[in-house]
């Protein structure tokens, strides 16, 4: 394992101790992110490791930026809803956010990717263990896609995502 991802993983698992995604240990989710973005290099990886945790812990950007990197740091940066207000007030804002990023600039395209990848992991999981929340990203996926989707990046990740949201209650758990 690359050294820089052990040492996201590491400082991830550190800052979310005690947090739970569902019944299980945060971990899992940022271990299901990352393996949907491996096919996108070691920094896609990194980022999905790291990509919640300036939203849910103390850390601060310059923290990131000193222990992974102004790249790294950017594109958690991205990804980071915004604070206060409701679920739909803070998605309209990040979704706002999402619209500007040009994947020509590298943070950017790595936030891209791992939020596709972040979506694709939770829409799976809540569908399996939570039927509210899988049916709240139903509703939101219209508006997500087209703030977020980019022609050519990481088309099997959206493939995939359109499928479960679209056709996933039809088609069966699998």
């Amino acid at each position: 394992m690359n050294n820089r991802l052990l040492m996201a993983k590491n400082f991830a698992r550190a800052r979310h101790e005690g947090q739970r995604y569902g019944e299980f240990p945060y971990h899992v989710h940022l271990d299901d992110v990352e393996k949907l973005a491996q096919p996108f290099g070691i920094n896609a990886m990194v980022v999905a490791q790291l990509h919640d945790i300036l939203e849910d812990t103390t850390t601060s950007f310059d923290e990131l930026v000193t222990d992974f990197g102004e790249l790294v740091a950017l594109a958690v940066s991205y990804l980071t809803d915004p604070v206060g207000g409701d679920r739909k007030s803070k998605k309209k804002q990040l979704y706002q956010r999402f619209t500007t990023l040009d994947p020509v600039e590298e943070a950017a395209r790595l936030a891209l990717i791992v939020k596709a990848c972040d979506r694709l992991a939770n829409v799976k999981a809540s569908r399996l263990f939570h039927p509210p929340k899988y049916a709240l990203y139903q509703s939101e996926h219209p508006e997500f896609r087209k703030a977020a989707y980019r022609v050519g990046l990481c088309e099997m990740v959206w493939w995939e995502l359109d499928m479960l949201v679209e056709v996933g209650d039809k088609i069966g758990r699998y």
